[in-house]
């Protein structure tokens, strides 16, 4: 298959667009040019992944989508199925989301009445902060921990989320969140 074929074929690229969630500002270029939904400061991107075909993937461009004959509203529930379906969704405490070493780190400032806190992301992990608007992920999660969820921007490839309580601290949540930054970030390098 050619990618002009592919693309003008709807059927043919379906199953393989994604939801990507971006920083409104920074990027700016990019959401010129493609179908996007503005989400506070960020803007909800609808990616397409070509890698079985032998080529990157690309965003969706406000041409394909009018060629395909479909609405923003269409490919937003077909990207939501595709980004939040089971085999495609990861949530697991952070400590069996960050390299071994950093663990240890991560540990050496907790005492034993810390919270756990969680990473929403994908299979991948590449792209995953989309996880931030799967409202039935963070239901089921709530649920678990039995709780209302403060959910903290990490990066554009995960969430964090946190049980809330009257006793939370905003300000430690917003520590917490510079610092597993500074050590996924460090160990990433």
């Amino acid at each position: 298959m050619n990618k002009t074929s592919s693309f003008t074929n709807r059927e043919s690229v379906r199953k393989n667009i994604f939801l990507r969630l971006v920083n409104y500002e920074r990027n700016k270029e990019v959401i010129e040019e493609t179908i996007y939904i503005k989400f506070l400061d960020l803007a909800i991107l609808f990616y397409c992944d070509c890698r079985k075909w032998g080529f990157d993937g690309c965003y969706i461009s406000k041409e394909q989508i009018l060629m395909w004959n479909k609405d923003i509203k269409e490919i937003f529930q077909t990207t939501q199925e595709n980004t939040y379906c089971e085999n495609n969704t990861l949530v697991t405490s952070i400590m069996n989301f960050l390299p071994q070493e950093a663990v240890y780190e991560a540990q050496d400032g907790m005492d034993s009445t810390d919270k756990v806190m969680m990473v929403l992301t994908n299979k991948l992990t590449y792209f995953g902060a989309a996880m931030r608007l799967n409202i039935p992920e963070l239901e089921k999660l709530a649920d678990q921990l039995d709780s209302s969820l403060y959910l903290l921007p990490s990066s554009v490839h995960e969430v964090l989320s946190i049980g809330s309580d009257s006793n939370t601290d905003i300000a430690c949540l917003t520590n917490m969140v510079t610092e597993n930054k500074r050590i996924l970030h460090s160990h990433s390098a």
